[in-house]
């Protein structure tokens, strides 16, 4: 200190008052006897040298565990703290925040954790660089590790934990996500098949015409219903009416021309029919049915849904020696011969665009002319006739086959022509029904016809002929009595025009002849005798029903 007029630490000492081993240090301090210091010594504040006098100095005795006190922050646990001295000690001290723990002479530190050290020089200033190393200037290191408190409060696998856990987290979300898609998925598939169902079975209760009508009208209910105002829907039911009526008489004038075939193919005015017709049914407002209305609905504030249509063809078909063939086979029996039997037939409809009105126990009604006019509904419903009987043999062969024993049944089917009330009957449960003259003589055509054979009344068989098709038309030799009606002449319908008698009396005592070569299966003739009564009844009972 007094050559060099520095600042000097000791060695390390053990101090007098100190009854445990605690490293200590004097610092000493030199006094000048001015103040001008020189540019080199300007970061200690020393005087320049060779130009003051040491007059004195200053000591500090000072443990080094007080000095580590203050070089960590609170926070920090566990470091290891090596003070090495240029005389070659070395003291070993535990650094938590500003606890500091002796904990002997020499190097402590556990060597697997020297890659992480750090070397803290420990000099006064910048003396050591300034005056050069020499002997007795005693200069200090420190040497920093950490430790396996260290490791264990600051080297943990939280990390890895929490990554795990978002990634879990991720995942879970992910899954959920996915079975929520896949069950709303199922669901709105679920929904549209139930949908297509229901859509399918309502096709199947109401015609095109007036499910739109049905549609428009409940629409056209909840608007008024917001508004507080029937006004439109009574405007668009009486625009509806007077349409139903232009429509009804440009029908009239149309049938009155029916006699000239050319006339009625080629004129504008059967277009304009049509044309009315669907605009009637898409135009029309109407209420709904009482199950989609509130219960204090009353029917007087709106018409009902129903029309006139005077150009149209229905077909009776019943199934000859069902009866009897019925009491002698289970119920899945039964219904295993109806179900294949009339889902052919509404195959055959769809084809022949006749629209099914639906099935009363064993007989099949289909129609024409509902909604849409057809210009040869009698023709297109005899054509639909034809290939609904060949389908009756070919699926009472299959079922015999089967062990049903169904070829001694048959069908015999009746069609009348003329003007038909329709219409949406509607209540708890609404339903398309035909009301008129028209179906009763169609079932009267049924109910006299025989099995395997075609009849048609006289107003059918004359819109045949005017559709160029007479040759389909063999006249029947006898003359009917249908219940009602009176003495009948009516026609059977062949496609290929066979001229063969096909009276009653030759029917039920000639089995064999000539009803046989137009017989692809075998009819009823063993039980037409014996049901012919039966049948009227069940004739006269579908009547009833429709």
């Amino acid at each position: 200190m007094l050559e060099y007029q520095v600042p000097t630490l000791t060695a390390i000492l053990q101090l007098v008052q100190d009854s445990e081993t605690r490293p200590s240090s004097i610092l000493f301090f030199p006094v000048f006897d001015n103040f001008e210091t020189s540019e080199s010594f300007h970061d200690i504040g020393m005087p320049k040298a060779n130009e003051t006098n040491v007059v004195g100095s200053i000591s500090i005795v000072f443990s080094w565990d007080t000095l580590l006190q203050k070089i960590l922050p609170n926070y920090i646990k566990g470091m290891i703290c090596v003070l090495q001295s240029s005389t070659g000690q070395e003291y070993s001290y535990s650094v938590s925040g500003n606890d500091v723990t002796f904990l002997g002479g020499g190097d402590l530190h556990d060597p697997k954790y020297d890659e992480y050290k750090e070397v803290v020089e420990a000099t006064l200033g910048n003396t050591e660089e300034e005056i050069g190393q020499v002997d007795y200037l005693i200069t200090y290191t420190l040497v920093m590790y950490p430790s396996e408190i260290f490791e264990s409060v600051y080297v943990t696998n939280r990390a890895a934990i929490y990554t795990s856990g978002v990634v879990l987290i991720f995942l879970c979300t992910s899954a959920l996500f996915l079975l929520y898609d896949y069950l709303v998925e199922d669901r709105q598939q679920k929904t549209i098949l139930f949908a297509r169902q229901s859509a399918n079975i309502v096709d199947a209760m109401f015609p095109a015409g007036f499910r739109e009508r049905l549609y428009r009208s409940h629409q056209n209910n909840a608007n008024n219903k917001k508004s507080g105002s029937n006004v439109p829907s009574q405007r668009n039911s009486a625009s509806d009416e007077g349409t139903v009526q232009a429509s009804n008489k440009t029908n009239r004038e149309n049938r009155g021309r029916s006699q000239s075939p050319s006339r009625r193919r080629s004129s504008t005015m059967g277009r304009k029919i049509a044309t009315l017709q669907i605009d009637k049914f898409m135009k029309g407002i109407r209420s709904a049915p009482k199950d989609h209305i509130p219960t204090d609905y009353s029917y007087e504030d709106d018409k009902p849904i129903a029309d006139l249509f005077l150009d149209t063809s229905i077909m009776f078909a019943d199934i000859v020696g069902f009866t009897k063939w019925s009491t002698e086979r289970s119920p899945n029996e039964v219904f295993r011969l109806l179900e294949r039997l009339f889902w052919e037939f509404d195959e055959l409809a769809v084809q022949h665009n006749v629209f099914k009105l639906g099935t009363i126990g064993d007989c099949y009604i289909a129609v024409t002319g509902i909604p849409n006019p057809v210009l040869d509904h009698a023709s297109v419903l005899t054509k639909f006739s034809f290939a609904a009987r060949d389908k009756v043999r070919e699926v009472c062969a299959q079922l015999d086959a089967e062990g049903l024993d169904t070829l001694k049944l048959d069908m015999r089917f009746g069609i009348h022509s003329g003007a038909i009330t329709a219409g949406i009957l509607r209540g708890t449960k609404s339903r398309f029904e035909l009301f008129g003259d028209t179906i009763n003589t169609a079932s009267r055509m049924e109910s006299t016809s025989v099995g395997g054979k075609i009849q048609v009344s006289a107003e059918t068989a004359e819109l045949i002929r005017s559709d160029r098709r007479e040759k389909w038309l063999v006249k029947r030799d006898d003359i009917i009595t249908a219940k009602g009606k009176g003495r009948l002449q009516t026609y059977w319908v062949e496609p290929f025009g066979s001229r063969v008698s096909f009276s009653d009396e030759a029917f039920d005592h000639a089995p064999g002849n000539n009803f046989n070569k137009l017989e692809s299966q075998p009819s009823d003739r063993y039980y037409q005798h014996e049901y012919d009564k039966q049948e009227e009844k069940e004739g006269t009972f579908a009547d009833e029903k429709v």
